[in-house]
C-alpha cells in the first residue's frame, strides 16, 4: 500500500510538470528525483534493459515510451506510467495527460479510457472472477466505439513487479476467484477504431 501511493503521489508530479514546451526527459529527470529523495527507487531504470525512470508515452504510442527532449506540444496526448520500489514492494500507476488544447477525438478517447478503469475497479471485489474484467473492458470499449489493445494487460504485483496471473483487458479463459489482500493493476489501452495490432517496437526497441 505504501509502495502504491508513492506511485501515485510521483504520477501525479509528472502529470503536473507536462506542459507545453516540457520535455518527457525532465519530467522523468524531476519524477526520479522526488522517488529518490523519498527514499525509493525509480523502477524503470534499467529494467529489462529501460533506460529510464517512467514510461511516456505521446499520442500514438501506445505504451513503454522512452522519455525524449522533444518539448510536449499544444495539442498533445502523453501517458505516464510510473512504478516504484519502496519498503520492500513495488508500486505501479499511470495516467494520460492533455496538453493544452486537444481536439475533441482524443478528449474523448482519454475520457473513454479513464471511464473504462474506474469502471473496471468497481467492478472487482472478493467472489469475483479474474476474467470478467476483461470481458467488462472489452464490452465498455466497443459499446462507445472504440478498440482495445489485447497483446498487452495488467498483472499481479507485490514483492515483484510484474506477477502472475496476468490481468488480461478482453475475454478471456482465466476464472480465478478474487480474494481480499490480492493486489493487481487494470490498465486497459484503447484506441479509435476497431481493435488492431500494435506496431513496434521501434529503433529503440521499447517504443
Amino acid at each position: 500500500r505504501r509502495a502504491n501511493g508513492l506511485a501515485a503521489e510521483a504520477l501525479v508530479l509528472a502529470c503536473e510538470l507536462a506542459k507545453e514546451g516540457v520535455s518527457t526527459d525532465e519530467v522523468d529527470r524531476k519524477v526520479a528525483e522526488f522517488v529518490i529523495s523519498r527514499g525509493a527507487y525509480p523502477v524503470g531504470i534499467n529494467y529489462c534493459g529501460f533506460p529510464r525512470g517512467l514510461c511516456a508515452s505521446p499520442n500514438e504510442v501506445a505504451l513503454h515510451g522512452v522519455p525524449n527532449t522533444r518539448p510536449l506540444e499544444n495539442g498533445d496526448i502523453c501517458n505516464f506510467d510510473v512504478t516504484v520500489y519502496h519498503d520492500g514492494a513495488f508500486g505501479d500507476c499511470s495516467a494520460m495527460v492533455c496538453v493544452g488544447d486537444v481536439d475533441e477525438d482524443a478528449r474523448r478517447l482519454v475520457d473513454t479510457t479513464r471511464q473504462c478503469l474506474y469502471a473496471a475497479i468497481d467492478t472487482v471485489g472478493p467472489g469475483v472472477k479474474l476474467n470478467s474484467i476483461g470481458k467488462f473492458c472489452e464490452e465498455f470499449a466497443t459499446s462507445r466505439g472504440f478498440g482495445i489493445v489485447a497483446e498487452f494487460c495488467g498483472h499481479f504485483i507485490g514483492a515483484e513487479l510484474h506477477m502472475r496471473p496476468n490481468v488480461l483487458h478482453v475475454t478471456n479463459g482465466n476464472a480465478l476467484l478474487l480474494k481480499p489482500g490480492m493486489t493487481f493493476t487494470i490498465e486497459p489501452i484503447l484506441i479509435e477504431g476497431g481493435n488492431a495490432e500494435i506496431i513496434g517496437p521501434l529503433e529503440d526497441n521499447w517504443t
